[in-house]
């Protein structure tokens, strides 16, 4: 018996509104690095369903880069640690951790590393100072990063002698900075008229570009940091990003991306600055960051996370990847047994081709904050979410058909054709209208589940209630109280050998007990190993065996006729686990507080 992870789908990148976000790509290993969360993520840049997750800090995690000879990543946190870990594992999550440094006393926003791969730079918004130069493997000092007045907001490294670095802040300025080790050279004001938000040297090192939300492009000299040409009015909206990179025959150019939802492709030569070209990317959204990849192809991160693929000659994107920013909160695997849903704290609901990995954002008037259930009935999708809806789903779009919730829906379920929807407060079952109603006098309800003919309610108090389906009417069954709060409920999906419906009851403590719905006789309380809330139960198509998840970060799956023996996946999400489903008798695919779709192969 055994579970072992199969693959990874990665959540997108964390961003904030006007913060710059600044990824890095490895040619050697074809990979993305990013922050997301408390998570860093290598991403197979041509096969985006491929990856490894670095879980290593505490903290919210906001900047990550790979050292330029690809063996190692230093990554940045909120806290002001930056954490250096090694990078060639491919099918494990990399946790060899090769420095471990508290940089400065608030949030990392870039890092930057030296040609040797031996140095770096890590910059933020610090109380003592902004910024600071380290060796990556003892942390001792080879600088000090001086010369601005407020936060930093970027900084590059030149990769050719003499070594110079450039760091541009929320003063506007652009900073010179000569090493190693690296020490203040001069200080460049006044090109900004706003925050400067990034900056980065030629790949040939000749010129260096400093870009800001006043819509300013300034190109300074490589070596002496003298202002060499700049663009006024470069987009429409602030500049976020700068990437800098080459055309296929060798030519240096740079990017940049905006707020304006454009990329644009630029060049430098003989003190001008030369527009190549424009990349309509998204229309509404902003871009807060870019990197170069291969000559002339781009990938640009959206304010929503999206990853955008770009390339010369193509005008609008060549390839999205969509997915989860924040924690996912509900899935469903379809009846095809080919799809996946998965919707998210923010509202956010993604369909899923489980056989490629590819992901498309479910389009439409959907949810405004989290999505608690996922389910289908009659091959219909719904959604409840904790804007007091029940919506239906259609292909890849929500549909016009909405259910208003009385009051936060605290779970959806499926008796038969009927949908079942529970508040706190009462149960309601629906068609494509009103059917049935029970008011629920106990404790608030937590839980709701149903089979065809019954539902189940948990409530706060630990008590389960069975109700007959559509009609809900109250049965005689009475089932033993959980000693905490019930979170969560499953009914088997068949009635077993025995003839006996069972009914899995989670509860906030992580003990789970299986009764007999008929007649509420206990079959077993061993199932008992979680440490902390039950958040998710589901039984296998069989109804031998059940996966739960929970918010201890471990996954467990039990078995009926032997309760005291189960496999379990440790550690599976950082920060708990959110749901389970089986996919398959052999296929268990989880969601968790990192924003990730987990698939695990399962052996019993």
């Amino acid at each position: 018996m055994s579970i072992t992870r199969e693959s990874l789908w990665a959540a997108l990148p964390t961003t904030s509104k006007g913060v710059p976000l600044h990824i890095s790509y490895d040619p050697r290993s074809d990979r993305l690095v990013y922050p997301s969360n408390k998570s860093i993520h290598l991403r197979s840049l041509s096969k985006p369903s491929l990856s490894t997750q670095f879980t290593g800090h505490i903290a919210a995690t906001s900047v990550a880069k790979f050292s330029p000879s690809g063996y190692y990543i230093a990554s940045g946190d909120i806290s002001g640690t930056v954490k250096v870990f090694d990078s060639s594992s491919t099918t494990e999550d990399p946790e060899i951790v090769k420095g471990n440094f508290a940089i400065i006393s608030g949030r990392i926003n870039d890092l930057a590393w030296d040609s040797d791969s031996k140095r770096i730079i890590a910059v933020g918004d610090g109380k003592e100072r902004y910024g600071h130069c380290f060796t990556f493997d003892s942390g001792n000092s080879v600088g000090e990063i001086a010369g601005h007045s407020a936060q930093i907001n970027a900084v590059d490294i030149r990769n050719v002698r003499p070594f110079r670095a450039a760091t541009v802040a929320d003063d506007s300025a652009m900073v010179w900075l000569a090493g190693p080790p690296f020490k203040f050279a001069k200080s460049v004001r006044g090109e900004h008229t706003n925050f400067a938000t990034d900056v980065k040297f030629a790949v040939d090192g000749a010129y260096v570009v400093s870009v800001g939300m006043d819509r300013k492009i300034v190109v300074y000299d490589g070596r002496e940091g003298d202002v060499l040409a700049k663009v006024d009015g470069a987009h429409t909206g602030g500049i976020l990003g700068v990437a800098a990179g080459k055309k296929e025959d060798g030519t240096p150019v740079f990017a940049t991306a905006s707020t304006d939802g454009r990329v644009k492709l630029w060049a430098y030569k003989d003190l001008s600055i030369e527009e190549l070209y424009t990349w309509d990317v998204v229309t509404g959204e902003h871009l807060v960051g870019v990197t170069f990849t291969t000559a002339a192809k781009l990938v640009a991160v959206s304010l929503s996370g999206d990853l955008y693929y770009l390339s010369a000659g193509e005008t609008t994107p060549t390839r999205t990847i969509y997915g989860h920013q924040k924690a996912i909160t509900a899935l469903k695997v379809a009846s095809d047994g080919k799809t996946l849903y998965t919707g998210s704290y923010d509202g956010r609901l993604v369909k899923w081709d489980i056989s490629t990995g590819d992901s498309t954002v479910v389009a439409g008037s959907g949810h405004r904050n989290l999505v608690t259930s996922i389910v289908e009935a009659s091959g219909k999708i719904y959604t409840a979410g904790w804007d007091d809806t029940v919506k239906t789903v259609s292909g890849t779009e929500f549909t016009s058909l909405s259910l208003s919730a009385p009051s936060q829906p605290r779970g959806v379920a499926v008796a038969g054709d009927y949908l079942v929807l529970a508040t706190e407060d009462a149960v309601y079952t629906h068609t494509t209208e009103l059917i049935s109603v029970a008011k629920y006098k106990g404790n608030s309800i937590t839980s709701v589940c149903a089979s065809d003919s019954f539902v189940a309610i948990g409530a706060q108090d630990g008590s389960v209630t069975i109700l007959t389906a559509p009609d809900l009417k109250l049965t005689s069954t009475k089932i033993p109280p959980s000693r905490a709060s019930v979170s969560a409920l499953a009914f088997s999906p068949r009635i077993d050998d025995q003839g006996r419906l069972l009914l899995a009851v989670g509860d906030s403590t992580g003990k789970i007990a299986v009764v007999n719905a008929a007649d509420g006789s206990i079959v077993t309380t061993r199932w008992a190993f979680h440490t902390a809330r039950v958040t998710s139960i589901e039984w296998r198509a069989d109804g031998k065996y059940a996966v739960t998840g929970g918010l201890d970060t471990n996954i467990f799956v039990y078995s009926v006729d032997k309760p005291a023996k189960n496999v379990k996946a440790l550690g599976a999400h950082k920060d708990g686990v959110n749901g389970v489903a089986w996919a398959g008798n052999d296929k268990v695919v989880s969601i968790g507080a990192d924003a990730c779709v987990k698939w695990w192969n399962v052996i019993l």
